[in-house]
């Protein structure tokens, strides 16, 4: 009798610790599901987050290629019209240097700043910056070259070919010797602004690959 008295509460400790650990495995299982959950939530917003990143960026890319193209292609044809008729000495007609450009420098800084600099893939990051510096560098040089233009040509479109060329020589005078050379900057610009684009569009649609 003795013996089943001493086994009852030896029984119910064991019980006891039983119950405590069931209690505790339910207690963590709760919480790892709601961790893991909440982690999937997240995990799917940052997936949602990085489509709508690379939609918007892909889509803007794509339409400013096609208008650089078409722009290179106008510049290039204008520029070889001019060259090829100045090395005949036809002395053509002097247009003044005017780059119009919605380029915004702050478009992709505040999306990298929105959360794509922890959602995009550094090759994206990096051809993104590429073509920032391209850009910003590029348009400040044609930046600086029309407000040359301004001051040396634009004043004096009424005056005729005689104040640009030197007659004898039917070549541009020596203030305006660099004039062939601007123009050939200017689509040397253009050129690399359309290849960084090209690039970027790339790697946006490798990346886009990786995360489906």
């Amino acid at each position: 009798m003795s013996t089943l008295i001493e086994e009852r509460p030896k029984h119910s400790w064991r019980s006891a610790i039983v119950d405590r650990l069931l209690e505790l495995g339910i207690v963590f299982l709760g919480v790892y599901a709601a961790f893991a959950l909440n982690n999937h939530q997240i995990h799917k917003q940052e997936r949602q987050r990085r489509e709508q990143i690379l939609t918007y960026l892909e889509k803007g890319a794509v339409a400013a290629a096609e208008k650089l193209k078409q722009t290179t292609a106008n510049y290039d044809r204008n520029m070889n019209q001019f060259l090829d008729k100045l090395t005949k000495g036809e002395m053509p007609e002097i247009a003044p240097i005017s780059w119009a450009s919605n380029y915004n420098p702050n478009e992709y800084t505040w999306l990298l700043q929105a959360g794509g600099l922890e959602l995009l893939d550094i090759e994206t990051i990096a051809r993104m910056r590429e073509l920032d510096t391209a850009a910003s560098t590029g348009l400040a040089a044609m930046a600086h070259y029309q407000t040359l233009s301004d001051q040396l040509i634009v004043p004096h479109l009424a005056e005729g070919r005689s104040l640009f060329y030197d007659s004898t020589t039917k070549q541009l005078r020596g203030e305006y010797a660099q004039y062939p050379a601007i123009l050939k900057e200017g689509s040397r610009i253009l050129h690399d602004i359309t290849q960084k684009t090209d690039h970027l569009i790339a790697q946006l649609r490798v990346e886009q690959g990786h995360h489906r």
